[in-house]
């Protein structure tokens, strides 16, 4: 909501009740760090909110995010425009070990759809025949990512980055995995405290293959 208010509505508070005959009281109250226990506002809300204020159906359920060490993770819904519009496809890979070579087949339904203007990516040096969206699965990188949660990855990007997150052909598996420079190895490393259960393996082609950068997620939880 806050993304919403800075994006469209310049971060002017009074335009967002103006436009969606809601009280200020009302608006500071689902702005609130502790309103629903600091849940935020309820399904009846979003819904009420959206047709109010002319969004998306489940605008607020599509970009509700999570921290990451990344530089693009989604924090606003990009203005776009019907003609300017560029989908990315959510996919499952089909991997070899030890190739990088993919095999990439187009799923529906999804989570989301991720439509975003072609000034929106120039702007952050993207190209949209690189982007691809997969879902998270396992527990590997919890809490950032959760199981179900959808990634959109930019196979543009396999430049080696500590910190960064990354899909990984890891022995024709594809896996999620935060990379870490450690006296100059570089590791894949889970964000899930569980040490024993996912340890951090060493980065060595050509049983690990980048198949591109995590740069941006929907999820679910918030």
């Amino acid at each position: 909501m806050l993304a919403l208010i800075a994006d469209r509505y310049d971060g002017d508070r009074q335009q967002v009740c103006d436009a969606s005959g809601m009280s200020e009281s009302r608006l500071a109250q689902l702005l609130s760090s502790s309103y629903r226990g600091g849940q935020g506002f309820g399904e009846k809300a979003a819904r009420a909110l959206e047709e109010r204020l002319h969004l998306d159906p489940l605008y607020f359920d599509q970009f509700a995010v999570g921290e990451m060490t990344t530089p693009y993770v989604v924090r606003q819904t990009p203005k776009t425009d019907a003609d300017d519009a560029v989908t990315v496809r959510q996919v499952v890979l089909t991997l070899t070990a030890g190739s990088a070579r993919t095999s990439m087949q187009e799923i529906a339904p999804t989570l989301c759809l991720w439509r975003f203007p072609k000034s929106w990516l120039k702007a952050h040096g993207l190209h949209a025949d690189k982007l691809f969206a997969v879902t998270v699965t396992g527990a590997g990188m919890a809490p950032r990512l959760h199981e179900g949660d959808v990634v959109v990855v930019n196979g543009g990007d396999t430049a080696l980055q500590d910190g960064a997150v990354y899909l990984i052909n890891y022995r024709g598996e594809a896996i999620l995995k935060r990379l870490a420079l450690d006296l100059g190895r570089w590791f894949m490393t889970a964000d899930n405290n569980a040490g024993k259960r996912y340890p951090r393996l060493e980065f060595d082609q050509p049983d690990c293959i980048l198949l591109g950068r995590v740069i941006l997620l929907a999820s679910e939880r918030i």
